[in-house]
Formats: C-alpha cells, structure tokens, sequence
C-alpha cells in the first residue's frame, strides 16, 4: 500500500497557498496593477475636466499628471519607505505602554506583511501608503492580540504631527474608514507567520550541537536584527518563515564568527542540503543587498504623487467631492422595494 506524502503544516496555510510568488510573478502583477492604476487616473482625469468650472485648466492638469506617473518601481520605492516608519512606530507605542515587549516584533511583522499584501492588489494612485501603513499597524494589534482603542493609537500620531506641523492631521476615521478595505483586500486572510518562531526553534536546537552558550545567544540575538531587514524585501512571498530565519541566522553566525554548518550537516540529508544552501544563499543576498528608500526619494516620489493621484480617490478632488454629493442626494430604495 502507497504511503501518502503529509504536507508541513506551513503548507497548509492560506499564507503558503494565496501568498506564494516567484521573482518574475511579483513583477508581472506589479507592473499589471500599475498599467490598471494609470488607467484609472487617466479616466478620473477626463471625468474630472467635465465637472472642472470652466477655468481651462483640464488639459494642462492631464498633461501634467501624465509626466509624473509612477513606474511600478517607484510605487515600490514609496511604500518601502512607510513600511520602515513601522518600526519608528513600534517603539513609541512600546514607550507608550501601548505595546507589550512581547508582542512588538508580531505586530511590526504582522503591518509590514499587510502591507505588502494590501499593495499586490492595489496601487499608490488610489490609496496612498501613509494611512494604508497606519490602518495596516492598527488591524495588526487586533490580529496579534495586542489590540489598542482607536484614541489610544491616534494620540501618539497626533502629538508628533502637533510637533512637526502645529496641528493633527490624522483623524479616528482616516483608519477606520479603510480598514474594510484593506481587509477585503487581504482577502479575509489575516493569519500571518513569521521568521521570528522558528528562529528561537533554531535556537534551541543549536543548544545541543554548539558548545558556546553564550556566543549562540548573541548570533540569537543579532539574529533578530536581520530578520528585521528581511520583512523589507519580498522574501516572504519567495520562501518559507523557517527558511529565512535560518538565512538571517547564518548572516548573524558570520558576523559573530560562529560556525553552525557543522549543525546544518546534523540535520539535514546532504541532498537537501545541497539545496537549502543555494535558498540560503539567495535570503542572505537579498538581506544584504536591500537598500532603504531614502526620505529625499520618498518626498521626490510623494511629490508626483500629489500631480498623478486618481481624483475618484481623492477626497480633496472635485470629482470625489461631485460623486459624493450625488451619493448623499440619491433617494433611499429598500431592498424590499418591488421593482
């Protein structure tokens, strides 16, 4: 009788099922959304010149709209820059005591990978990555157990914008009105795993193989540090939590100079190994070779933005404000209603 093969229970995620690409796939639906993403603010542009009062200005605001569109690379580039604000805001909340030391790392994690899930489907022109980011962090102190009333979370956001602006920008509804959306777009899948467990897995098991006790918690410890760094490149949708855990503890193993490949020789077949060390190699690279967006680029970038927005999107835009009124001003029919 045939055995049947049973599957790693990360393969039975809806992580491993819905959120697995290669390299190529990332790129082809990116560029994808961002071909849909123009066309929307193109046709927004065009419907919006037919409400314009008159001035003129229409062709000259689509000519200058089209000249700053983002490349799917810069949309990339911005949102990288407000996934690093995550960890800024981590601290404060941890500061705060709005966040237990405990579950920090969970819920950082947790934000980034909405995130970056949320933008698989959706581009920038529609929904800028500030609130995104924000209502992303809040949804994960939910997800994580960590949850944080809604005047609890603005009050550090509004005491920072007080000091850099003179007054709150960020309002109880800008992430309350978006949560539904970034859920829908997460498609209900709110479950997310992460390198940190079986990086401490790791770490236990080392304690049998390793004499230096000490010296592995320090690589344990570095470890984190890249782990950090990887929820910043798309490794998440390339590998397995386990596999770049190991990748960030051979990154930190090398710059303690500490020696775990006798430990990997242990407990892996040398077929397999053969293998795991080419998908180390490249989470290793891809750590290493990451490259924060600077705030210049990010202002540079948030600045097209500003001219190349979907005005359906845009609350302050004349269109958005038009199909508004319409909305409010439309007499309520019952579903109950015969037609």
């Amino acid at each position: 009788m045939a055995t049947t093969h049973k599957p790693q229970l990360y393969q039975q995620t809806s992580q491993y099922r819905d959120w697995r690409f290669t390299s190529e796939s990332l790129a082809q639906q990116r560029a994808a959304n961002n071909k849909q993403g123009i066309e929307r603010v193109l046709q927004g542009l065009r419907e919006e010149a037919q409400v314009d009062d008159g001035s003129g200005t229409s062709e000259a605001r689509i000519a200058e709209a089209t000249k700053n569109l983002l490349t799917p690379n810069e949309e990339v580039e911005l949102i990288d820059y407000y996934l690093q604000t995550i960890l800024t805001y981590t601290r404060i909340y941890r500061k705060e005591n709005l966040l237990k030391a405990d579950a920090a790392n969970n819920v950082k994690a947790t934000a980034i990978n909405f995130v970056k899930r949320f933008y698989l489907h959706n581009v920038v022109f529609d929904y800028p990555p500030k609130t995104i980011m924000l209502t992303c962090f809040y949804l994960a102190t939910k997800v994580e157990n960590s949850f944080v009333k809604i005047d609890d979370f603005i009050r550090p956001l509004a005491t920072a914008e007080i000091k850099r602006n003179g007054k709150a920008l960020t309002k109880n509804e800008d992430i309350l009105d978006l949560e539904f959306v970034v859920i829908q777009s997460l498609q209900f899948e709110l479950a997310v795993h992460h390198p940190f467990r079986p990086a401490y897995g790791f770490y236990l098991d080392m304690q049998a193989y390793i004499d230096n006790k000490p010296l592995l918690k320090e690589v344990y410890e570095r470890t984190h540090h890249y782990i950090d760094q990887s929820l910043y490149t798309d490794l998440v949708f390339l590998y397995q939590p386990s596999q770049i855990a190991l990748g960030a503890f051979k990154l930190a193993a090398k710059d303690k100079d500490l020696d775990i490949d006798p430990y990997l020789t242990e407990c892996f077949e040398a077929r397999l190994l053969e293998t795991l060390y080419t998908i180390l190699d490249d989470i290793q690279e891809a750590i290493s070779s990451h490259k924060p967006t600077t705030i210049d680029k990010a202002r540079e970038i948030d600045r097209k933005l500003i001219l190349c927005r979907n005005p359906e999107k845009n609350p302050n835009s004349k269109l958005y404000k038009k199909k508004a009124a319409n909305q409010e001003d439309a007499p309520y029919v019952s579903d109950s209603d015969s037609e």
